[in-house]
């Protein structure tokens, strides 16, 4: 009868054996795969951005800089005069060009000269202190990185307009000589001509950009406007003007009238430098829009000017001289120039990514171990075996990258995890009931 009830029960053992043995394999297998699945899934994450090998230094340490221009780029009438460079140029060490190159990092080569027209930039010596300098492109190259630029100024001779303008009240005489019988300069056919011969300007100045972009043809051009210097109409306080004596040092002695006409000019001259710009596929760097409620005007500019009103020097009574500094931009002027172009220039460029840090090393997946078989229980509850939790993957968009780099589902993991867990309970309660039936029937 034993023998009996053993020949039926053994295929039963055999049974019970496979299914506890199936979990017992499949279980580690799914804690292997999910942690392999787990380790790989940085392959499935984008590529590291490119970084400078050294992320300390300025942005753009080591681009190739060259500056050209006229008085507005090279600093007249700051201090620190170049030594270096003829002093006619007026070409400051604390100009903008200057700056921009100290706080990005740049390798400078500034060939800025005050007095310097379109065709000085380009094809014709500029005459200083008695010689030439050659004309400004010669500095470019096909290894120049940036351009800085400011032109088109000298063109319509602005500084020497708003001298002739100078009045001796708001409602004028003009004060140059040969000009008493006036009261605004806007009766001076040249100067009234002005805004005529801004569209062929503009054509010097696409000229010149040109020029520009042919001797330096893999630079990254940048055209600073000019900051303001007369006020618009309506920021001018009610009631009040914006003239003031030649007599005083830094005034703005033109009349009321010939305020708005000075502006309007400047309007129309800083149009033309960004649509060409635009034209020529350069940055064209906003210091006149930018400037507004900075002008020269010292009651227009009630948070202060960045351009120096007008100084003159009567040390000779008979022959009263203009200071190079009038009309051009003061400390102030120059450090918001400075950071307008800064701040253009570091734009264009790739952005600095800090390195990624080390990721630490994945660690090894622990292996379960196979459940050790508990003792023939004495009572009729047999004692439960250890529960195993599988680790369970998670996704935030549906399978995972990670798991498709080792070519494993993340369905099918689950999968996988719950049927060895099924597969473990089921055996244990298979044999506890095998070993109860075995017991009852050896006591028969």
């Amino acid at each position: 009868m034993r023998s009996a009830v053993s020949g039926r029960t053994r295929p039963r053992h055999r049974t019970i054996g496979l299914v506890a043995l199936a979990g017992t394999v499949l279980l580690p297998a799914v804690v292997l795969a999910g942690g392999s699945a787990a380790s790989a899934a940085p392959a499935s994450s984008a590529a590291s951005p490119v970084v400078r090998a050294d992320a300390s230094l300025p942005p753009a340490s080591g681009l190739q800089y060259v500056a050209i221009g006229d008085s507005y780029s090279s600093g007249l009438g700051l201090a620190d005069v170049n030594p270096a460079v003829p002093s006619d140029c007026g070409q400051s060490l604390t100009n903008f060009p200057h700056r921009i190159a100290v706080q990005l990092g740049l390798d400078l080569t500034d060939v800025t000269c005050s007095g310097a027209q379109a065709e000085n930039l380009t094809t014709v010596p500029q005459p200083v202190n008695g010689t030439t300098v050659p004309p400004q492109v010669d500095a470019l190259s096909a290894s120049t990185d940036v351009v800085t630029i400011t032109v088109g100024g000298n063109g319509l001779k602005f500084t020497t307009v708003a001298s002739a303008c100078a009045a001796a009240s708001p409602v004028g005489p003009l004060i140059a000589p040969g000009l008493g019988a006036l009261t605004s300069c806007q009766q001076i056919p040249d100067i009234a001509a002005l805004p005529s011969r801004i569209p062929l300007l503009g054509q010097t100045i696409a000229a010149t950009y040109a020029a520009v972009r042919a001797a330096a043809p893999n630079a990254t051009v940048f055209v600073l406007g000019y900051p303001s210097i007369a006020p618009k109409a309506d920021q001018v306080p009610a009631g009040s003007t914006c003239f003031s004596p030649v007599t005083t040092p830094g005034g703005f002695p033109f009349t009321d009238v010939d305020t708005p006409f000075l502006h309007s000019i400047e309007v129309a001259l800083d149009d033309t430098v960004q649509q060409q710009a635009a034209a020529a596929g350069f940055t064209y760097v906003p210091t006149f829009a930018e400037s507004d409620g900075h002008s020269a005007c010292v009651a227009a500019a009630p948070t202060g000017s960045f351009v120096n009103g007008v100084y003159v020097d009567f040390s000779v009574p008979t022959a009263p001289v203009v200071e190079e500094k009038s009309l051009h931009p003061n400390e102030a002027g120059v450090a918001f120039m400075a950071g307008l172009g800064a701040t253009a220039i570091q734009a264009s460029l790739p952005v600095t990514v800090p390195p990624p840090a080390t990721a630490p090393p994945t660690p090894a997946p622990t292996a379960v171990p196979d459940p050790v078989p508990s003792p023939v229980p004495t009572s009729a509850a047999p004692t439960p075996g250890p529960t195993v939790v599988a680790p369970v993957a998670t996704s935030t968009s549906g399978a995972s990258g990670g798991l498709a780099a080792t070519g494993t589902s993340g369905v099918f993991v689950g999968a996988a995890a719950a049927f060895a867990l099924l597969a473990v309970v089921v055996g244990a309660a298979v044999l506890a009931v095998d070993t109860r039936r075995r017991l009852r029937l050896g006591r028969e």
